[in-house]
Order: structure tokens, then sequence, then C-alpha cells
């Protein structure tokens, strides 16, 4: 080879890593690129007026007529297609993309609510910085003279905290670190099912496996709450709507505090907190036994059924007719959710679930190996909190100098006891990139506004994919809400800050050209790449309008790789021992709407009644009946929830829902910033949490708190609802602080028009 194409060969392949596009399908892009200028070939500027998403309404618009955009959700790490409705140059409606396979359609209240998200009149619109011991807003030449002094240069003590992300943002994060010769990235999201990602990854050999809910006949769940807020709910959604269809699969749902999903079981089991896992390997003791089952038992394994029903709550009888269904009704679908696993035994636990699976011949029927991803740099990055207590650690310590957050809140989501504020003000540089002003952004002392999912270009994939390589395409739909020059997209400020340090990135002019020609050049990789569909358009230019007008593509992924089985480590885990004075679990309940707080700063969701209490604008507790009476508690009394690390007042709510001894508090409220609608709105259950861990992966134990309950008020003023439900006046006032609409009759209403 000669010294020029030997020179060819490495700039593309700097171009490539640049973008994301290294590892498995490097070999297969660099072949289709030729002895092309790789960079000639795949700019598209001078066709650039064919794929901006929006232009001046007086050039295009035509008033009256609607236009529809394909682009992605971003309210949750789901990342749901969407097709974007605008006239007149705003959008005014988001729906599911019906071709995605990730939600068929189907759009979610959340998703449905990022127009409010979009539009909220909260957003932040200019740059501020932090002077005199205070925020204060300044102009973008100012921030970016401050953004290029800190973050300009290498800098080993930078440390960078992102919520989940995908794709080319992040891509171009992980480039800018690499440049800046930092090590200290993090992800946090409080959600995602790290500990059973990390055990589906040590026994199954892939941390998301594919489930096949169509195929189950049965599915018991433990506390996994596939229809609310697990993963993707959306997707699980249809899928479970496919499994109801005859002949008609049946769903067992264990947990300590009833879910959306619980509400939808044909049968509902309350167990204590933390015994799942000992129930599950009841149960596999129970199946053992069956003469059909003799030696699928892989482990040595004895419980004795009459001490699991006392540990768990699970009465014999409903142990056996649990063990029964599992034996006919096959094949099946175990799964363990949050709540299963949020403890220090959380590993065990999943690993218990595991082994009932292998057990009933699960693997390989309704739970599915993964191909081997092409571009393993574009995969869902969830993370957890394990990500997050080292943040906060580094910082305590002074191992980190600069701390920079995007897409995540840790002044709001971590527990009183990771004591972050303090850890925080160490920083000697706080930088952040937010849409919002909430607690973490307010205590910054650079904050740069930056534009949402609706304005700005990106990729992403999904947190379940339903097929392999799936990629998302995220294309601005509007111009900006405030106007250019307000707000600035992620992607464009992480452009310019990565090619100080490094030239490849000086390629492009702005971030929208970047992903356009990273979708150029993925082109070879891609499964029925879009050709052109009119006359006189180039390929290039039919493939480019054809990607956004689908919003997706599937990358053409190695083949599947086999799951290799390694048996569980499985064993009785260790329950904590009672203490009188906190005699109740704590249960830190997620919720399709306020999710765990990104959403409390929209109207519309602290609107939608919570699904199964119907409380809106507010946080309370939720008891059982029989632990209400035995506390002489009603719905409406006021009481002090206590743990080691902390109290909240908060409204009790009498709920038949919940085990005997736990309480549910929701999240999402509790904050303290955040804007007019969220800021002062009921309590935040993360900051009581006691510090408990998961013994494998380091995981926070989120259902592990211990609380004690005393009341300190009796019930206000109650209103009776349309379903007859009495709860607290302040509750029902959904319009906060707007006067509720009331009815009138056609003759009053006539008889005051003419009074006017």
């Amino acid at each position: 080879m000669s010294q020029k194409n030997s020179n060819d060969e490495l700039s593309r392949r700097t171009f490539l890593k640049a973008m994301g596009l290294t590892s498995a399908g490097s070999a297969l892009l660099l072949t289709g690129c030729g002895d092309t200028d790789i960079v000639n070939q795949v700019s598209i500027e001078v066709r650039k007026e064919l794929v901006l998403p929006s232009v001046d309404p007086e050039d295009f618009v035509r008033p009256g007529r609607e236009v529809h955009y394909a682009s992605t959700c971003r309210q949750c790490p789901a990342n749901c297609n969407i097709h974007a409705k605008t006239r007149e140059g705003r959008v005014i409606k988001i729906e599911g993309n019906p071709t995605s396979s990730t939600n068929l359609g189907k759009l979610c209240a959340m998703g449905q609510a990022g127009l409010q998200s979009h539009y909220n009149p909260d957003r932040i619109r200019k740059p501020m910085v932090r002077k005199g011991g205070k925020l204060v807003e300044t102009t973008w030449a100012e921030a970016e003279t401050l953004l290029k002094k800190h973050l300009g240069k290498k800098n080993a003590k930078l440390a960078w905290l992102s919520g989940a992300t995908s794709g080319h943002q992040a891509v171009i994060t992980k480039a800018y670190m690499d440049a800046a010769g930092s090590k200290n990235s993090f992800v946090f999201d409080t959600l995602p099912p790290a500990v059973g990602l990390a055990a589906n990854e040590k026994v199954l050999g892939h941390a998301m496996p594919k489930y096949d809910f169509d195929k189950a006949k049965l599915i018991v769940s433990f506390g996994a709450d596939f229809l609310g807020t697990w993963i993707s709910p959306v997707q699980f959604g249809t899928q479970y709507g496919q499994f109801r269809n005859a002949p008609r699969g049946t769903l067992v749902q264990i947990e300590s505090k009833m879910t959306l999903t619980g509400s939808n079981a044909d049968r509902w089991i309350a167990i204590k907190p933390g015994t799942e896992g000992y129930l599950a390997l009841a149960l596999a003791t129970l199946i053992a036994e069956d003469s059909s089952f003799k030696g699928r038992l892989p482990v040595k394994l004895d419980v004795d059924v009459k001490e699991a029903s006392a540990v768990t709550g699970v009465s014999i009888e409903r142990m056996h007719k649990l063990r029964d269904m599992l034996i006919s009704q096959s094949p099946s679908l175990v799964l363990s959710g949050n709540s299963a696993e949020g403890f220090a035994h959380g590993t065990e636990t999943a690993n218990a679930i595991h082994l009932l699976n292998m057990m009933l011949g699960n693997i390989g029927e309704t739970i599915l190996p993964r191909a081997k991803p092409t571009f393993p740099e574009l995969q869902p990055q969830l993370g957890g909190w394990a990500d997050l207590k080292a943040f906060i650690a580094g910082l305590a310590d002074g191992s980190f100098d600069t701390a920079v957050v995007y897409g995540s809140n840790p002044l709001y989501q971590a527990p009183s006891f990771m004591k972050a504020e303090e850890a925080f003000a160490k920083a000697k540089m706080r930088i952040a990139f937010s849409i919002y002003p909430d607690e973490t952004t307010m205590a910054c002392d650079l904050v740069l506004p930056v534009h949402t999912y609706l304005e700005e270009w990106n990729t992403s994939m999904p947190a379940y994919a339903a097929e392999d390589g799936h990629l998302n395409i995220h294309q601005p739909v509007m111009n900006p809400v405030f106007g250019e020059g307000s707000t600035y997209a992620y992607g464009d400020i992480m452009l310019g800050l990565v090619s100080e340090l490094d030239e490849t990135f000086k390629n492009w002019d702005n971030y929208g050209a970047y992903i356009r020609d990273s979708l150029a050049t993925m082109k070879p990789a891609l499964v029925n790449p879009p050709k052109s569909t009119t006359t006189g358009q180039t390929d290039e230019e039919g493939f480019q309008q054809g990607i956004l007008v689908k919003g997706f593509v599937t990358i053409k992924e190695a083949a599947v790789s086999p799951i290799k089985l390694k048996a569980p480590a499985v064993s009785l885990p260790e329950l904590a021992a009672g203490d009188e004075k906190y005699a109740y679990h704590l249960i830190p309940s997620a919720r399709m709407g306020l999710y765990d707080g990104r959403h409390a700063n929209s109207p519309w969701l602290q609107e939608l009644p919570d699904q199964l209490t119907a409380v809106v604008w507010d946080s309370w507790v939720e008891i059982h009946p029989n632990t209400a009476k035995k506390l002489g508690l009603i719905t409406g009394d006021k009481v002090k929830v206590s743990s080691a690390a902390g109290s909240l007042e908060v409204d009790v709510v009498v709920f038949p829902g919940i085990q005997e001894d736990s309480i549910a508090i929701p999240l999402g409220n509790g904050h303290t910033e955040y804007g007019r609608y969220a800021k002062g709105v009921g309590v935040n259950p993360f900051k009581i949490l006691t510090p408990q861990f998961d013994k494998v992966t380091g995981e926070l134990a989120t259902h592990a708190t211990k609380v004690s309950i005393t009341k300190i008020a009796n019930r206000g003023e109650v209103v009776t609802r349309a379903h007859g439900d009495l709860v607290l006046a302040s509750q029902a006032l959904s319009q906060k602080g707007r006067e509720i609409v009331k009815s009138v009759s056609a003759e009053d209403f006539d008889h005051n028009e003419g009074e006017g």
C-alpha cells in the first residue's frame, strides 16, 4: 500500500472514530468508502435546505395546514419514536410513530406531556453565572469565554455526570472526555434496574435480553411494573395486549405495593418487602419435587415451605397453587423488578428468579438473546446509584475540581445521608447544561440553557429494543421557542468544546451536520437504507430524506450471540432483624406521570390523577386499612414518617393495595427549586433513605429503609369526588390556584348573560 493510501485509511479511521463508528463496523464502512475523500463523500451541506425541518413561516407555512415530523421522545430512557404535528411553525401535538417497533404508534402520558415541557414558561432562557454568591443572567459571549476557560483544556480532575444516554450524544461526550484526559464519566438515572441488568449479564451473558410476552402463557412478575415505569412500558404494554389475546395469558404480580401492573393482574400477591428471593427459592424447591422436573435444579437447594410462608407472608396454599401454574402453563416468563431488587441482597433475589426461569425452560423460549452490536459506542448507558455514589465521593475527597452535570439532578435525588450538597460545593467550578432551574442547576457557577429534544438534532437507542440495531433519529421539529441565540443544542456546545482539543471535530460547523454525516457514513451498515423516491433526487438526497421521514434506521448487527447459561449463585437472603422503633418498610414508589421527579414541573402531569389513588398535586403515604386502624389513622390525617436518616410530614391515604407491614410514598414531588409548578409541592421520599447497598453491585438499596409513623394532625377539610372517595381539599384542587370551573344551568346562564 502506498504512503498516500495508508494516510487515507488512517484519516478515515480517525474520522469514523469521531462519529462513534469504529469497532465491529469499521471494516464494512471503510470498504464502502472506496478511495473517495470521506469528508467530501458524506457532506450534504449543498442539500441542507432539504433536511432542515423548520423554516421561516413566511416562506413555507400555509395557514391551517399541518406538517408532521418524525423524531424521538426523551421523556424517559425508553426513547419512543414519535410524530410531531406542527402548524404555523409551532409543534402542537405529539403521537407515537406507528412504524416503530419500539412503541408501535403508542405514547404514554409522559410522552404526550413533552409538549408542555417544551413550552414550559420556567425554562432557562439565558446563560447564568454566579457573581457575589448569586446566579445572574449573562451573555453567551461571557458564558462561552468561561466555558472554554474551564473546559477547553486537559483536566484529569474533571468529573462529568449525565443522565441515561446513548447514540451520538454519548459518543460526543466520551470524545470530549477522552480529549480532556479525564476518566471520570458517570451516568446516573434513578429507575433503570441496574441490579437486575448486572445479574442478567452475569447469568445470561446479555444485560438486556429480549422478553417474548406473546409466547408466554403465564407471566409471574416479582415487582416489575412493566405497564407503568419498568424499562419500556409503552412497548411492554403493547406486547401485554397481545399476551392477553386468545388464548388468554395469565398474569401474577408479586409485590409489596400494588403498581399499575399489579392492578391489571389476574392474581395480586402481597409479600413482605425483601422476601421475594425467599419465595422464588421456595417455589424452585416445590417445582423440583415434580417428577418431570427432576434433575433441572442446577444448585443444591432445600427450602422449608412452612418457614418460607412465615417469612414472606404468602400462604402455603398459595405457594402450591403458584407452583402448579408454573408447571402447567408453559412456557412462562418470570421477571424481577426494582422493588424486589432494592435490598442489600438484591442480586441474590435476581439470581433466584433466574433460577426459576432456568428450571422452567424459559431461557431460549420467552427470554431470548441479543445480537452483538456493530457499534457498541452507540448502545444505551442507563447508569445507576453506584455511579452517583462514586461521583459524590470524588467531589467530597477532592479528587475532582470541576463538576459538569447534564440530564441529571443529583442534589434533588440523592438521599440526605450522601451529603451531595456539601460535596458538590467543594468543586472549584460547577457547570450545568440545563433546560430548567432544578436544584443542581441552581447550585452551579455556570449555567448553559440547552434545547429540548424537540429543538435539536441527535440520535439515540431505546433502553429496550424490540429489534436489534434500532437507532432513533432526532430532528428539530420547530425553531427554538425563545428564538435563535437564546438556547443552544447540547450537541453544538459539545462539538465546539471537543474541537478545541481534537482537530478532527473541526470538520463540522454544527451538530446537525455531524449527525447527518454520521448517518450517511453508516449507510453500508444499515438494513434497507432509504433510496431516492422522487424524480431528480440523488440517492444521497433520497437517503437523507428517507431517514427523516421514517424517524429511525436499523443497523446490521452481528450474528445473535446465544445465551450461555451460568448457574446463578443462590442462597437464602439474610433478612434484616426487626426494629421496634422502625416497624414499617418504606416503599418509594415510582408512577407513570411524575416518574422520579423529572416531570414535577409539568401541570398536566401534576393534574394527572394517580392511577390507583386518584390523588393529584400532592404527596401522600399509603397505609393498609388494618395498619391504619391499629394506628388510629384515617384518610386525610397528617403523619410524620421517620427513618434513621430523617423525617417527612405527609397526608394519609388508606389503601388496601399494600402489604400490612409496608407504607408507600410516591416519588416525584418535594422539590426546593424547579419552577413554579414543582417548588414546594409535596415531599421527596428519597431524602430519608438509609445507607444500605446491594452487596454485589454497590447499588443503593432503595426499598430497604425502615420507618416509624406518628400522627401529628387530624384530617382537615374534605371534599367528595365523583367516584365517592374522600380526599383532602388541597389534594382535590388540581387547578393549582386556578378556580375550578363550576357547572351552571342553561337558565342561570341566560339570566346572567342578560345582566351582562
